[in-house]
């Protein structure tokens, strides 16, 4: 698409709209030097400012949806245009939000917490937990485990933020905060915690001689088999990557060109060129 150098002072750099939340400058020093050494590798990405935003900020033609970072980078750099790509087919506030954290969720590992604060602004345009799974091209127990984080109290987010709780614990401490409230699932997290400390050896449980078994059987796989392993991976590698990705695609979840652009991505993490076929 085509880029454009924009002077900054008509973007919008909205931080609430923002789904990794509040970026300051000591977040992005080794960014904004990259930039001044090498140039800008990848473009920000905007969008018309129309409605209640354009109105409530005169002088702002555009509104950032990706590129946070490198904008404030760009600030860091006092610069005062960007190159950015101007999306003219994004002109509903649900569109820019399903845009602005796809491309998170590819570039950066977003913890579990932002990730759900970006689907509670989806979920207030009312989009439903199937929708909002497909068009972000995630299973839906992936969009479900984030949507209980909403409503777990705040000191619960706050661990889940901190990256040690997996999304079956996640599971268990809404279940216990549901059906029997705060204290019990405090309790929980508790557990959990000291478990953690001592190695997990007060959450571990013994393998079945079934599961045993099926570790080591070659079959195929039906889709909540992809969709588990693919929670798991996400969980334990800290996020997104090329073999959730091709998991999705097993799943039938993304496009053969999808896949073929994460593996596009994955290629240049090993400094390797990626040819598609």
């Amino acid at each position: 698409m085509q880029i454009t150098n924009i002077a900054m002072s008509k973007i919008l750099f909205d931080e609430d709209f923002n789904c990794r939340g509040k970026i300051t400058p000591m977040d992005v020093v080794d960014l904004a030097k990259s930039i001044r050494e090498e140039g800008l590798i990848q473009a920000v990405s905007v969008c018309p400012l129309v409605g209640p935003r354009a109105k409530a900020n005169p002088g702002k033609e555009y509104l950032l949806i990706a590129g946070y970072r490198r904008f404030t980078a760009f600030k860091i750099n006092e610069q005062d245009h960007i190159p950015a790509v101007i999306r003219q087919d994004i002109t509903r506030e649900e569109d820019a939000c399903f845009f602005n954290l796809a491309e998170n969720l590819q570039r950066t590992e977003l913890n579990i917490l932002q990730e759900a604060r970006a689907l509670k602004k989806l979920e207030e345009l009312g989009i439903s937990e199937e929708d909002a799974a497909l068009r972000l091209k995630m299973s839906r127990g992936w969009v479900q485990v984030r949507y209980m984080v909403l409503r777990l109290p705040r000191v619960v987010q706050e661990e889940i933020a901190a990256g040690w709780m997996t999304q079956k614990q996640i599971r268990d401490s809404y279940s216990h905060y549901k059906d029997s409230g705060e204290l019990a699932c405090f309790a929980a997290v508790r557990q959990f915690k000291d478990d953690k400390i001592k190695g997990r050896k007060g959450t571990r449980k013994k393998v079945k001689k079934s599961k045993a078994k099926d570790l080591e059987t070659k079959a195929r796989r039906d889709i909540p088999e992809i969709h588990e392993l693919q929670d798991h991976i996400y969980q334990e590698f800290g996020g997104n990557n090329i073999a959730t990705r091709l998991l999705a695609w097993c799943a039938g979840t993304i496009t053969s060109g999808d896949v073929h652009l994460g593996l596009q991505e994955w290629a240049k993490t090993q400094e390797r060129t990626y040819r598609m076929p």
